[in-house]
This record gives structure tokens, C-alpha cells and sequence, in this order.
């Protein structure tokens, strides 16, 4: 689409693996795409990294296609929002230079730190008592006991890294980089903040917590200070506006965490309507007024991105991963999905079909497992390629079902319509099944792939002058279809579920011995 003449905003959405850019027009169609790849370092075993430097690099690699493929010039950009993977730790010198390698929300490195923080006696679900006690009524949550989460990343790099963490100024997150590089200014936003875990998420409070960086033995002068999505932060300095070829000075807001900015790009504002990001993980997720936690399924709120409401999130560990492992191992070509798409939709829906069971990355929704893996059930001598291509679609479905129960009992999100954002929602077949797993109504928004550089333009778009509040900026989503139940199946995917849910109940045992014992 060619430029009008008319504003524009910037989003960049920086995950695992790569950077997709958009320009959006006020209305909120795409002007121009663009994505750029980067490493994944896997060094050791737990061990999750990546360059910093890769991200900038990217970043100015993609950007001035955008600008030659929508024929806009830089003049036209009102406002630049940026989102990004959550729970990364980028400890950065006074000048914003990284210190180490990024250790991102995928490294498990520092288990043992998880441990001395939340750990103790008697201990619930890998909490000590007090511990949970002390993180729930603070947060309305808590570090992950398998190291996942910034407070014991920071406590490894201290105790492994004392050089570098001798020279740290700050402590940052992925999206938090950026925006530096960007405006040469430090700052976080208030659902990053809250998910280091050090944050105060009390409606009356919603500042860092004293109590809980003393317990992690984090300074206040280590963390940025915090903002709202739709903050100017500053604007973007002379060197990255060369490197980019924008405009000195245009506006950037402090933007968003990925699962905020799905939250926004679903168009959903309203309390309790849900949304489903279906990326390489997958994530329930509903805007509420009051934080709500259910610490036995691990469903929890955090702070929304403009430091109102509370995002009621419950993330699972696998989604689209499992049709990317099942293109490689069923023979499909790689990249492939609508090859798989084809072969899938040749089988049609079984009582007695085969059953996968999607959990390859062991889980954390509604059962926090790090010992499950995946595989399949009930094949039969008359199964091939087709019937568990299905399987998948339908196993990861059903894993949704399962933390929606939950889920749809602390948000009041019964049978309300489900919006799909996130890459994997290009499948329509994929989005006939949810709704027909799930028994309810599925809208995947236009151009799913691109749905974190829409929520990060949103954010803009604030800035920009466009809209008041980010509630407002909803009318820039636009769905692309509506996926309706067919009540025959019904009945059928009932009895598959009891079928899943049983598995994970008789299966769990063996698969804590099959862990234990190394195999």
C-alpha cells in the first residue's frame, strides 16, 4: 500500500528469533512490513542468549525498507512504539552499552538462585510458605521457582559475573534496550516492571518494591524508572535517527511487553473480553479492573501497560512450536505450514482419532510440569501423516481448553467470542478447530502475524495525537473472519477432552520418573 499523505506511526515487535516492523495509517492498515532475523544462543544446557547488538542491527536493516516500500518519507512518522519478548535481564553501562549477552525469558540457568529466593519450608508447588505468602500479596504472583524470571537471572550475574556487574548501570529488558538505543533514556514500562517480580502491583501503590529488591539484593538505581506505555520517553537522538533514516526527534513511548501488546492488538478492551496469542507459545489473556490469581493453575494479572487495570494472563509453553516440530518430523518442507495445512484438513474429526499430546517444552498451564513432554495417543495401523497433522492442531486446542476452564472462571469470560492474535492464527483450519474445541466463537484479527507491531503502534498512535487512551486505540484492529462452533461436534470434543485431561493425570507420574532417572 503507497503512502497518503497522511500520518503514520512505527511498530517493531522484537521476539525470539526476529524483528517484524509495520507502518499503520490511522485507520490501522499496514503500509509496509518487514521482518529481520537474529541468533538464538544456546552456549550450555538451561542457557538462553542473545546478542544485543543483533536486535539494533536488525532494526536498522529493516527500517529504511519500510520507508522505500511505502514510499513515505520520514516526515510522515508521528510516533515510534516498541514491544518485545518479557522477562529478559540486559545489564547495560552508563552509556547503554551491553555488558554481557542478553539472558532471555527462555534461560533456566539460575534455578538454584529461584530456589534461595522463593524457596523454604513447608514448600508448596516449589514455594517456601512464607515466601509465596510475601510475592502474592506484593505482586499478586511470583518468580518462577524454575529460574525463568529476571530476579534470579539478576542474583546469577551477580554472583557469576562480578565484573560485569561491578560496571552495571542499569538492568534492562529487551524492549527497554531499544527504547534507550532509541532516545538514549532509561525507562520500563509497568507490565515489564511488574514481571521482574520487584514491582509493588497494589492498585494504590504500583512503584518498585523496596521489600522485594532487598530481598533479591537489587539496588533502586540498577532499575529504570517506570512509565506508561504511552509516555514519550524522548525522541530519538541524531545517531539512531542517521542509523534508521528517520526523523531527529520523533516521538518514542515507552511501549509494551509482547503479551500487553497482543492484549491491544486484539481489540478487546472491554473487562473480561478474551483473546488467545498464538505464537510459538500460546496465552489466554483478558483486561480486568481487579488483579485476580489463582497460584494452584499459575493464572495471574499483571500491572496493564498504562499502569491502569490488570491483564489477566495464563501463558503455556507450547503453540505454534508444535506444528513446527511436526513439519520437521512428519517430512514436511520446511516452512511448509500450508503444505501441513492441506494434509491435516484431509482428516476429519474422531471419537476414536489419534490424540497428541503437545506438551514438548514440559508446561506451566494449569499444571506447572517442567517434566511433561509431548507425544502421541491411540495411533491405530490406519493413521498416517494427515490424522496426526490433525492431532497437533487438535492437542494444542485441547491444552488451551484445559487452562480455560480456569481461566474463563477468574475473568468471566465464559462463552464469550475468542480474539486470535499471533502468527499461527493464519490458519483457518486451525481457527475451526479452536472454536469448535473450545465451544466458542474465534476472531482472528487481519494480518495475525503482525499483531505485536500493531499493539506497539497503538501505544503510538497515543502519542501521536490520534486517540486519548489506548481503550481508544482499538478501532485500529481489524478481524479477519469469525470461526463459529458446529454443535454437532460438541459431544465429541467433550469426550476428548475428559481423554486429555485423564492422560495428563495417569501420565504424569511416569513422566517424573522418566526425568528423574534421565532419560
Amino acid at each position: 500500500m503507497a503512502d497518503d499523505g497522511q500520518g503514520l506511526v512505527l511498530g517493531y515487535d522484537f521476539g525470539t528469533s526476529a524483528l517484524k516492523a509495520a507502518l499503520f495509517d490511522k485507520a490501522g492498515r499496514v503500509v509496509a512490513s518487514g521482518t529481520g532475523p537474529y541468533k538464538l544462543l544456546l552456549p550450555e544446557p538451561g542457557w538462553a542468549e542473545q546478542y544485543p547488538t543483533d536486535w539494533w542491527e536488525a532494526m536498522g536493516a529493516v527500517t529504511p525498507r519500510l520507508l522505500q516500500d511505502s514510499g513515505a518519507e520520514a516526515s510522515r512518522i508521528a510516533a515510534i512504539g516498541v514491544t518485545a519478548q518479557m522477562c529478559g535481564v540486559v545489564p547495560v553501562d552508563a552509556e547503554g552499552e551491553a555488558l554481557v549477552n542478553a539472558l532471555i525469558w527462555l534461560d533456566t540457568r539460575s534455578t538454584g538462585e529461584a530456589d534461595r529466593l522463593i524457596g523454604g519450608w513447608p514448600k508448596i508447588g516449589g514455594y517456601g510458605l512464607i515466601n509465596l505468602i510475601r510475592w502474592l500479596r506484593l505482586t499478586g504472583g511470583a518468580p518462577n521457582p524454575a529460574g525463568k524470571d529476571p530476579p534470579t537471572k539478576m542474583m546469577w550475574l551477580k554472583a557469576n559475573a562480578p565484573a560485569a556487574w561491578a560496571r552495571t548501570h542499569r538492568l534492562l529488558d529487551v524492549k527497554d534496550y531499544i527504547v534507550h538505543r532509541l532516545t538514549g533514556r532509561f525507562a520500563t514500562s509497568f507490565d515489564c516492571a511488574h514481571l521482574t517480580w520487584l514491582f509493588d502491583a497494589r492498585a494504590q501503590h504500583k512503584q518498585w518494591s523496596a521489600t522485594l529488591m532487598r530481598r533479591a539484593g537489587v539496588a533502586r538505581d540498577l532499575l529504570p524508572d517506570i512509565a506508561r506505555a504511552t509516555d514519550i520517553v524522548g525522541g530519538l537522538t541524531a545517531e539512531a535517527a542517521e542509523r534508521l533514516t528517520l526523523r531527529e526527534g520523533t516521538p518514542v513511548v515507552a511501549g509494551l511487553g509482547d503479551v500487553s501488546a497482543a492484549a491491544l492488538a486484539a481489540g478487546a478492551p472491554e473487562h473480561g473480553a478474551p483473546h488467545l496469542g498464538l505464537g510459538s507459545s500460546a496465552w489466554l489473556g483478558a483486561m480486568l479492573p481487579k488483579s485476580r490469581v489463582n497460584p494452584l493453575t499459575n493464572i495471574g494479572s499483571i500491572s496493564g501497560a498504562d499502569g491502569k487495570d490488570y491483564l489477566l494472563v495464563a501463558a503455556q509453553e507450547n503453540g505454534g512450536s508444535c506444528v513446527g516440530w511436526a513439519l520437521r518430523t512428519l517430512g514436511f518442507a520446511d516452512g511448509d505450514f500450508a503444505g501441513f495445512e492441506r494434509c491435516a484438513g484431509e482428516a476429519r474429526p474422531r471419537v476414536d482419532g489419534p490424540m497428541f499430546l503437545p506438551w514438548l517444552a514440559g508446561e506451566r498451564v494449569p499444571a506447572d510440569d517442567k517434566n511433561l513432554r509431548g507425544g502421541f495417543l491411540n495411533l491405530g495401523p490406519n493413521d498416517g501423516r494427515a490424522e496426526m497433522a490433525r492431532a497437533v492442531y487438535e492437542g494444542v486446542a485441547l491444552n488451551v481448553r484445559w487452562a480455560m476452564s480456569d481461566f474463563d472462571r477468574l475473568a468471566g469470560s465464559a462463552g464469550k467470542a475468542l480474539r486470535v492474535v499471533g502468527g499461527a492464527a493464519v490458519s483457518r483450519l486451525w481457527c475451526q478447530i479452536f472454536a469448535d474445541v473450545l465451544g466458542r466463537p474465534v476472531e482472528p484479527i487481519e494480518n495475525p502475524v503482525l499483531g505485536g507491531p500493531l499493539g506497539a503502534a497503538m501505544a503510538a498512535s497515543v502519542a501521536a495525537g490520534w486517540h486519548k487512551k489506548l481503550a481508544d486505540a482499538a478501532m485500529m484492529t481489524r478481524t479477519g473472519g469469525r470461526f463459529e462452533p458446529a454443535p454437532e461436534l460438541a459431544p465429541l470434543y467433550d469426550l476428548r477432552f475428559r481423554r486429555f485431561a485423564a492422560a495428563h493425570k495417569k501420565l504424569r507420574p511416569w513422566y517424573a520418573g522418566a526425568r528423574g532417572s534421565g532419560a
